[in-house]
């Protein structure tokens, strides 16, 4: 697995890398807990992400390889098979590059072990 590029692997220090999931679906199947003002029912709602269990949110998941986000999306296309929005979501995989290198750091590092439990435990069948 090819790890992205670290704070120090940059011209600008501060400059680190990491892999996202984006979510894109109509805003009326968002969970109501999600749902935002402003919008109407047929609106595309773009800005949300998947958590490491795979909960949709707004906050950013950061992963360190663009491998394990493959591998996550997998796993999450058979993990929506049963919710409201199951047919009709897209998950994009994005690379970016961030100033933010404390908080992506730590985000890498917690939401890559994260998400590589959840993809063994489903490999066990746990």
């Amino acid at each position: 697995m090819k790890l992205l590029r670290e704070a120090g692997d940059f011209p600008n220090k501060s400059a680190v890398e990491y892999a996202t999931i984006r979510v894109d679906m109509p805003c009326k199947l968002v969970p109501s807990n999600l749902k935002g003002e402003g919008y109407d029912d047929n609106d595309n709602v773009s800005g949300l992400y998947v958590s490491p269990t795979g909960r949709l949110t707004y906050k950013t998941l950061y992963l360190n390889s663009v491998e394990l986000a493959e591998q996550f999306i997998q796993y999450l296309h058979a993990l929506f098979k049963n919710r409201p929005y199951a047919q009709h979501y897209v998950l994009r995989l994005k690379v970016t590059t961030t100033s933010q290198k404390v908080t992506a750091t730590k985000g890498k590092l917690k939401h890559s072990a994260q998400v590589a439990e959840v993809l063994s435990g489903a490999s066990t069948g746990i």
